[in-house]
């Protein structure tokens, strides 16, 4: 029986509104692709010939029997040389050890995403940067142990060169699908970005039967922004389906960055990996430890919340046999980039934790997070369909993965999740009611509470009220943007919001749209000076004056070749913008 329609009129109108004019033929890139994928040869690298498998997911199918975690480190340094270099370490570490990294995500600078022709003039942020065929090579030939290049790769505009070159290197896990949401410089045809993608995931495709795996990351994707945690689970089955179903490769699931909650996050990996597992696949790429509860102060109190956390996981990795790996974090994560010793370090520490498992492992009484976990999978297929049936009532092909992305993409993402959400829809709840509250919505929440309580018997209500202010993230990071719009609209200010993610030329574009002088810009993924002196030159060549507040992390390199960034306050105070530390900073230095 076809389903009763169920989204507003004005729903509709809104998803309709950001249908392409016209798509090119979807099928065509992706065989464009799947030809240029028949054509590659994977390379063997040291870490396959060591362990004598012909692809990563043989490797991880072997622990998978066992009920072993697979290892992996976190590496974003500044050049090529240093990220091999991070390779040998890890190589001598596992046999100095006998622990066993198996794999080194890879962090490159962000512009690797963006076609050669299209990054003239944009900020350039903190990592490597990976230009020829021989770049990435060079790392997955340098040791025994395997790089997974998935940032700023299949899911970015450049994906069609990022994936051959990664794919010809020998890398087989490649993403990450979920950024195609983010917003990459120098692209804004977003028609043509996703074809780019799609004729990716074409080269992947031909790639399925030697184990090519495309890997999804929700927290870098709109699952960073969702209030409810089951609902990152349902946009990813809506990525499983424009990979798997439309474009036939192999698709796997990360997350982790912001779960607080350890019952609740073993809870959801199951559940994920109960849904994206095959017979010969695991359906789990990583699992990110918990990076919110992170200090900034007295770093070594960052390995008591690690620990026990990874405790839980390898407990239940030796019931379950998911297949996944974890993603150590350093203690050092939230001030700087860390070292390669502070990554053995916390790997170290993380790995160890596997030498106490026969104490624990009749002690867990697991029927409660399986409990949630079947709810968990109930729920997210109930939101997905929700999804695909909005989308299809309002117009959109969803057998078309370029104009299916492109729609999912310009939709606001709380509006999606509250538009889709099953308490809304299916149980016809007034408001939305997360089966799981996400840690960072609600430390976001607790931190603009804190912050209202705290300012408002000050004198900078009645000091902002009824002015003027843009406000503005310039990478994917939308906590503290989201803060400083909520204390100041609270304090009767005109706040236009516009969100995250936007280049520069945006933010002077949406400030001359709604007359407004006063810019606060939130930046935090190492392209601070750049993005200062894009802002100042192009005020200067709109021959404009404007205020520019800037605040989140100061830090960018200064020299071509600087192995570690700088901070930059004093560079960028230098040229007009003024810098602010604290919520309250800026109300002070706004209102003089």
């Amino acid at each position: 029986m076809k389903r009763e329609k169920f989204l507003s009129r004005t729903d509709r109108e809104y998803i309709a509104s950001m249908i392409p004019e016209s798509t090119p033929d979807w099928k065509a890139a992706w065989e464009e692709g799947y030809k240029i994928g028949e054509t590659l040869e994977i390379k063997e690298t040291p870490f396959k010939k060591k362990y004598g498998v012909k692809s990563d997911v043989e490797y991880r199918m072997r622990l998978k029997e066992t009920g072993k975690l697979c290892w992996k480190i976190n590496t974003g340094l500044a050049s090529i040389e240093e990220q091999a270099e991070a390779m040998k370490a890890a190589e001598k570490f596992n046999e100095e050890t006998g622990m066993r990294i198996s794999y080194a995500h890879q962090l490159p600078q962000n512009i690797t995403g963006v076609p050669k022709d299209k990054r003239k003039g944009l900020p350039i942020s903190l990592g490597f940067m990976l230009n020829e065929p021989e770049d990435w090579e060079k790392i997955s030939m340098a040791a025994t142990v395997q790089p997974i290049f998935g940032d700023n790769h299949l899911g970015w505009p450049n994906a069609v060169e990022t994936t051959i070159n990664s794919l010809q290197a020998g890398s087989t896990y490649t993403g990450l699908f979920s950024t195609y949401v983010q917003v990459a410089p120098g692209c804004p045809d977003e028609v043509w970005n996703m074809t780019q993608i799609v004729k990716a995931l074409g080269i992947t495709a031909a790639k399925y039967d030697e184990k090519v795996v495309v890997n999804d990351q929700s927290d870098d994707g709109y699952g960073a922004y969702f209030s409810d945690l089951a609902t990152s689970l349902a946009m990813t089955r809506m990525d499983r389906y424009i990979v798997s179903d439309l474009c036939k490769t192999r698709f796997c699931y990360s997350f982790g960055n912001f779960t607080q909650n350890i019952m609740q996050k073993v809870a959801l990996w199951l559940a994920a990996s109960d849904i994206f597992s095959t017979d010969d696949q695991p359906g789990i790429g990583f699992m990110y430890p918990d990076t919110i509860s992170h200090w900034d102060h007295h770093l070594h109190a960052n390995y008591g919340f690690q620990i026990p956390e990874i405790l839980m996981f390898v407990l239940a990795e030796d019931k379950f046999k998911t297949g996944s790996s974890f993603l150590t974090v350093p203690i050092t994560e939230k001030v700087a980039i860390p070292t390669v010793s502070e990554m053995l370090d916390m790997t170290a520490a993380c790995q160890r934790t596997e030498e106490t498992v026969y104490y624990w492992r009749d002690l867990i009484n697991w029927e409660p997070i399986e409990k949630l976990k079947d709810q968990i999978i109930d729920f997210s297929e109930t939101m997905f369909q929700n999804m695909l049936d909005g989308l299809a009532e309002a117009g959109v092909d969803i057998t078309n993965p370029i104009e299916l992305m492109v729609v999912l993409k310009s939709m606001d993402p709380f509006a999606l999740e509250k538009m889709f959400h099953p308490s809304i829809v299916n149980d016809g709840k007034d408001t939305m009611e997360p089966l799981i509250p996400a840690a960072l919505w609600n430390a976001t929440q607790n931190e603009l509470a804190d912050q209202i309580k705290e300012l408002s018997s000050t004198k900078y209500p009645n000091l902002v009220k009824d002015k003027r202010i843009c406000v503005a993230s310039g990478d994917v990071h939308f906590a503290g943007a989201a803060v400083i719009v909520g204390v100041l609209e609270e304090f009767g200010a005109d706040v236009v919001d516009g969100g995250n993610q936007l280049e520069a030329i945006d933010v002077l574009d949406l400030a001359d749209e709604h007359g407004v002088t006063d810019i606060c810009i939130s930046l935090h993924n190492g392209q601070a000076l750049p993005y200062a002196k894009l802002l100042v030159e192009m005020a200067k060549e709109r021959g404009k004056e404007y205020r520019f507040f800037m605040g989140g992390v100061m830090q960018s390199f200064l020299n071509p070749d600087d192995e570690v960034p700088t901070d930059v306050t004093k560079e960028i105070n230098e040229l007009g913008i003024i810098t602010c530390t604290t919520v309250e900073d800026l109300l002070d230095k706004l209102t003089r």
